[in-house]
């Protein structure tokens, strides 16, 4: 199967603009705006701990993964000596947290960069784990949580698995798609993500807790563009927790991984599976 990709911050114009928010099926500010401030807020992620996504003054994006680690896109990452702020709450009235980055690495050849800071993060952020589950097509079904441009939040489901290459990076990857015909259905919750949402994190909920499972890398790309019937993809984080924590094991820490450590069976698994996905469509190689 091929596809035709980009890097999803390559749909940012070459001058500095604003990015293109992520688009949400039927948006609404009060539902979706993780900080509105309006007075009747709805939000939908509500029920969760966001504090520990930040955005660095480059408009790139951090989730945190340990006291001093977190992960981004190789392609869009905070630079080494930007700021990244994290806010404890959903509301910007509240007490935030920047830190400086201090360095960072590239996982293999894919598009999963791991940063730190020199100092471990404040108590009240939160270290997301990450689901790895043993067999891959359990993934597969799930509702995503997805988090970009203008800290919003909405949903998706997990269609497919394979491995991609998307420039220089090559990785096994997440599908999904944006035609309103998912099961479970997320209606009008629905994603598509935009230029500048690449780094950005997708969460499946477990035991009433966000668990990592994917970074926002690419999205389809047809020409006119309608969004409709396209999809994206997000490198599979459970399929590289060895590598990672091998970065993280210089400063003693690891991630925290639930149900259980299983990721080398589960690269195996996807790899077994001929890098196939649930639904196959013939498009150009990305040039």
């Amino acid at each position: 199967m091929k596809r035709l990709l980009q890097a999803c911050c390559l749909f940012l114009p070459l001058i500095a603009t604003a990015a293109a928010t992520m688009v949400i099926r039927d948006f609404e500010a009060p539902r979706h705006d993780r900080f509105y401030t309006g007075a009747n807020k709805d939000f939908i992620g509500d029920p969760y701990d966001w504090s520990g996504v930040g955005r660095a003054t480059s408009g790139t994006w951090a989730t945190l993964v340990s006291d001093s680690y977190f992960i981004s896109a190789t392609h869009f990452h905070p630079a080494v000596g930007s700021n990244v702020t994290f806010w404890e709450t959903n509301s910007l009235t509240d007490p935030s947290h920047t830190y400086p980055v201090t360095g960072g690495q590239q996982i293999g050849g894919t598009d999963l960069w791991v940063g730190w800071f020199g100092t471990a993060v404040d108590a009240s952020l939160e270290r997301y784990p990450v689901l790895d589950l043993t067999d891959p097509s359990a993934y597969l079904g799930l509702v995503q949580y997805n988090y970009g441009v203008n800290h919003r939040v909405g949903l998706n489901v997990t269609e497919g698995i394979g491995l991609e290459t998307v420039g220089a990076s090559t990785g096994l990857v997440w599908y999904a798609d944006y035609n309103n015909l998912d099961t479970p259905s997320v209606g009008g919750d629905e994603t598509f993500l935009q230029g500048g949402d690449s780094g950005g994190p997708t969460f499946n909920v477990v035991s009433g807790q966000l668990a990592l499972i994917g970074i926002h890398w690419a999205i389809s790309d047809e020409f006119p563009r309608t969004n409709e019937g396209e999809l994206f993809v997000d490198s599979a984080v459970p399929a590289y927790i060895p590598d990672i924590n091998g970065v993280l094991a210089s400063q003693g820490q690891a991630l925290m991984v639930i149900p259980e450590p299983s990721s080398e069976l589960l690269l195996c698994c996807i790899l077994a599976l001929g890098v196939a996905t649930t639904r196959r469509r013939s498009r150009p190689e990305t040039p």
